[in-house]
């Protein structure tokens, strides 16, 4: 299989299945035999198609019969066409068509009516016009940027219009790798050096003090990076144990938590393990961290990753933190509850999230979160220290979460996050206090944190 080929097996795949863009991509990856560049080409296919498919759809609509109905196949070829046409700028045209017209030449009717659309996108595509943004602005960013117009719609009523634009074009690029330091092993500048004697471009992350950023955008796991004693690809590196891939954004949260050195921290929604990892790293493998979570199979996940970095203070517990007796949080100094939530503070890297969310599950979400902090709280010892944290930029997810929980828990207090986290961007912290950062604002995923002291 090419790299074309592929990609549309991803397509098909993600159409009929509920698993992530990533877990496609991957196994996709895993059976084929594509080369690095064709294995770039074909995760640039998906990830484009997935997120530019609002805006694909259309511009296509535009050189198609609405009364001719698409089936899945058809209308995941063409928008391969016209991503390559309207996106991919290192692809003459002529190929970009010729090659995805191949993907249907078994049968000459519908090669021939994939081509005709294609060919007469090329030459029209500069006669289109989105719906103005100053007239129409959930119309223009909805198809210029592809975006779900009850999200746009969202955005510009709670956020503005000109924040909305700003956020929907910085998350539709593609985010950059980053990962962590182990600092059970290593620190920042000896792994970056290393890094770079396997041919991988670094720098040091702005914002988060373990972080470490891959330069080159493009690259993909299964990708060759060269090395002096054998033969690895990038998968290779990221697999060793002073590396834990991670945004800049989620390792800011565990500096809320660790101020005051814990001898005992729960994580109440740890799986997979990236906060739980990055606390162990923090207090040095001493004290105890109890890592909870509902999902047994998320937990053998955390399990993997504490065994393969050499965290040994993590002890696990297969609990619904939602409804079971949390007692024994009593005995914690700090304890953390990174929520399930929407993720859309992740876009650039999940593009799929906008498609896979309603806004009846936003709803959903805000209750689980605010049942998990409501049945953690009495638990929490006096001078006790409660972290809560998403990946969202919804306010209905975070501060409204957070104002509504110290009304009715008026024994906590908010404390201001400036005071742990003195060296970001001022901007990142709300004048109330809370940590909230934005890909627009700080070149981060969106992520939120509040840090609660029971008094």
């Amino acid at each position: 299989m090419n790299a074309r080929e592929v990609a549309l097996t991803c397509l098909l795949d993600l159409s009929e299945t509920d698993l992530s863009i990533a877990v496609v991509v991957d196994n996709a990856f895993k059976r084929s035999t594509l080369n690095g560049r064709e294995r770039r080409l074909a995760n640039a296919l998906v990830y484009g198609v997935v997120r530019w498919r609002q805006q694909l759809d259309w511009v296509l609509e535009h050189f198609i019969n609405p009364q001719f109905r698409l089936d899945t196949k058809r209308r995941a070829i063409l928008r391969l066409g016209a991503f390559q046409l309207l996106h991919l700028d290192g692809i003459p045209p002529h190929a970009a068509i010729f090659e995805t017209v191949q993907l249907f030449k078994k049968n000459r009717k519908t090669a021939g009516f994939i081509n005709a659309v294609l060919r007469s996108l090329q030459r029209k595509e500069s006669e289109l016009s989105y719906p103005p943004l100053d007239t129409h602005p959930i119309e223009h960013i909805s198809f210029s940027l592809s975006y779900p117009k009850w999200l746009v719609n969202k955005w510009i009523h709670t956020r503005g219009l000109p924040w909305t634009l700003a956020f929907c074009q910085a998350s539709n690029k593609v985010a950059p790798l980053t990962f962590r330091a182990n600092s059970l092993l290593t620190n920042r500048d000896e792994l970056s050096e290393s890094l770079k004697s396997n041919g991988l471009s670094t720098k040091v992350s702005e914002i988060a003090p373990d972080g470490i950023v891959i330069d080159n955008g493009t690259i993909t796991a299964y990708d060759a990076v060269s090395s002096a004693t054998s033969e690895k690809t990038l998968k290779d590196v990221l697999n060793r144990d002073d590396v834990y891939v991670q945004d800049e954004s989620a390792m800011l949260v565990p500096y809320l938590l660790m101020s005051e050195s814990p001898k005992l921290v729960v994580d109440l929604c740890a799986a997979p393990g990236g906060k739980t990892t990055h606390i162990a790293c923090m207090l040095g493998n001493s004290g105890k961290i109890i890592a909870v979570d509902i999902s047994e199979k998320k937990l053998n996940i955390l399990r993997e990753n504490c065994k393969r970095i050499g965290v040994q203070n993590v002890e696990t517990r297969t609990i619904d933190a939602t409804k079971a007796d949390l007692s024994f949080i009593s005995a914690a100094d700090a304890v953390l509850i990174d929520v399930p939530c929407s993720g859309f503070g992740t876009l650039r890297r999940h593009p799929d999230i906008r498609w896979n969310k309603t806004s009846d599950q936003l709803r959903s979400l805000s209750n689980l979160q605010y049942r998990l902090l409501k049945n953690a709280a009495p638990h929490i010892k006096p001078g006790g220290i409660l972290v809560y944290s998403t990946c969202t930029i919804e306010p209905t997810e975070n501060e409204e979460i957070i104002n509504r929980f110290l009304k009715n828990f008026p024994m906590f207090t908010l404390e201001h996050a400036s005071e742990f986290l003195a060296d970001i961007p001022q901007n990142a912290i709300t004048p109330q206090g809370f940590l909230q950062t934005f890909p627009h604002e700080h070149g981060v995923d969106g992520a939120f944190a509040a840090r609660l002291r029971r008094i």
